[in-house]
């Protein structure tokens, strides 16, 4: 009887240090200096039901299923930008709406609508209206995939074009749970547009505990970024990160990145 009781507790005691953390609230506070422009941001998103984590703290499932209402703010030394909306999730539906103000300059405003169905826990499609003003409409179509590699990992992919297929993009994260407490992320996006060519970047997380990690990221232009991010509890991190380009090296940047999750 000792012997069971003893499995029994540790069964209990592994169950809870890898039970998911949740949350309700995540936002975050950023200030980067560049050459010549400082620029202060902040964001926050409130989700009506829990959020589980994957892991690490600042990992989540691929696809979103929480209903959410959200808004940020971006400051800097050329004008501002403004953004509010939600997200309402209905059996296999999710609604969304959102609005947004460029103040560079000339004030300038945008509307979206969106309407998603799920074919499965695992398969989004989503359409979106966007009205900007003294700019042309459009709508924007995304399929979301999310294939379970086991009870942890996962390879996302996304597929994005607009109506007139002038924008076509495939984004894709892979998630790995490296077991003792180590994570893997790769991700990256390839886009296509016919006013601007194509691009690419790619990025990577490594998480030595899920309160501890490092990344990196590169991109077609030869920009790259890397830096750590640590959670001193469960609820506050602090990211601090340093961006270049390789033919480029008067573009510095410095940033620092404060996480408040509840």
């Amino acid at each position: 009887m000792k012997k069971i009781a003893v499995i029994i507790s540790s069964i209990l005691l592994s169950s809870a240090a890898t039970a998911a953390d949740t949350y309700e609230s995540i936002s975050h506070v950023k200030y980067t200096d560049y050459d010549g422009n400082d620029v202060i941001s902040l964001d926050s998103t409130y989700y009506f039901s829990p959020k589980a984590t994957t892991g690490p703290y600042d990992q989540f499932e691929y696809i979103n299923k929480q209903s959410n209402v959200y808004g940020s703010y971006i400051d800097d030394d050329f004008g501002d930008v403004t953004k509010v909306g939600g997200e309402y999730f209905l059996d296999q539906f999710v609604f969304g709406a959102g609005y947004q103000n460029l103040d560079y300059g000339n004030s300038r405003d945008a509307f979206n609508l969106s309407a998603g169905y799920f074919f499965n826990p695992d398969l989004l499609m989503k359409a979106t209206y966007i009205d900007v003003e003294d700019g042309e409409d459009n709508f924007r179509f995304d399929l979301a995939y999310n294939h379970k590699l086991n009870s942890t990992d996962y390879i996302g992919f996304t597929v994005s074009a607009d109506d007139d297929f002038d924008y076509r993009a495939v984004s894709a994260k892979y998630f790995m749970d490296l077991q003792q407490g180590n994570y893997l992320t790769v991700e990256g996006t390839v886009a296509d547009t016919d006013d601007f060519g194509s691009s690419w970047v790619l990025g990577s997380n490594y998480y030595f505990t899920k309160a501890t990690s490092v990344f990196v990221t590169f991109d077609k232009n030869d920009d790259y970024s890397f830096g750590a991010e640590h959670f001193f509890n469960r609820n506050v991190g602090l990211e601090l990160g340093y961006a270049n380009n390789w033919d480029d090296s008067d573009y510095d940047a410095y940033y620092a990145n404060v996480s408040l999750q509840f």
